[in-house]
Formats: structure tokens, C-alpha cells, sequence
């Protein structure tokens, strides 16, 4: 006995997957592509080196960015009751990165692996004149 009540020789692709009139899988798409989302030519107007290859790994938002779903950084001051714990940046710091939607790249710095904001419009980068480094 099948386990499929249609046989799939008699089911239609329709049946079967699912269709909309443009041809996609509705049910399977849940994200919008990295290449509609990033603004590649303004980023690498600000850093050359970086490609669109460089977004294409899990996505990590940056806490700088009004698109990120949680806020969270580590408080890096040493008089702070808080020090090295996590701390939610202030509404007031957060910005929409318009050019990477929020986006972070996948860096190193030497040793170091972790998750780097390339956006130009970024608060953090405006404020210290460095980018955004996450481990």
C-alpha cells in the first residue's frame, strides 16, 4: 500500500509541491535573495574588498541596525557595573542600514572569526571610524 493516497505518477506537480503563477514554490520561500537586498556597488564604493560572495553565509544582523530583531552588545567599559555582559544599544544609536539591510559579513581578523557591519551608514562606524566586529 502507498503511503501517498494519489499515486505519484498520477499526481500533478501542482498536486504534489504547490505552485504559484510566477513559478515559485511559495511554501519554500521564506527569504528574499541577498542579491535583491544588498546594495553591493555602495559598498564596495566605501570598502572595495568586499563581494557579494561575503553575505552569502548564515545571516547575522547588526545590533546597530534598526532591521536587527535583537539589540545586544557587550559593555567593553571597565568602570561599568555591567562590564563584559550584554547590554541593548539605546534607540537613539540604532540606524537603517540602507545598504545592507542590516546585513553583516563573515570576517577574520587574524585568529578571530566573527561577523563584520560593512555598511557605511552604520552609527558605529560613524562614531569610532571602525567597523562593527562581532565573535
Amino acid at each position: 500500500m502507498p503511503r501517498n493516497p494519489i499515486e505519484k505518477c498520477d499526481a500533478t506537480f501542482e498536486d504534489r509541491y504547490g505552485s504559484t503563477t510566477s513559478g515559485n514554490l511559495s511554501t519554500y520561500k521564506t527569504k528574499v535573495c541577498v542579491e535583491n537586498t544588498v546594495d553591493i556597488d555602495a559598498v564596495q564604493a566605501e570598502f572595495p574588498w568586499v563581494s557579494i560572495a561575503d553575505f552569502h553565509f548564515y545571516h547575522m544582523k547588526c545590533p546597530y541596525s534598526t532591521e536587527a530583531p535583537t539589540n545586544y552588545v557587550r559593555d567593553k567599559d571597565l568602570n561599568s557595573g555591567t562590564y563584559w555582559k550584554m547590554i541593548e544599544v539605546a534607540l537613539g544609536d540604532r540606524l537603517s542600514h540602507t545598504t545592507t539591510s542590516g546585513l553583516m559579513i563573515r570576517h577574520s581578523r587574524g585568529s578571530k572569526y566573527g561577523w563584520l557591519c560593512v555598511d557605511p551608514d552604520c552609527p558605529y562606524y560613524q562614531l569610532n571610524n571602525r567597523n562593527y566586529f562581532y565573535i
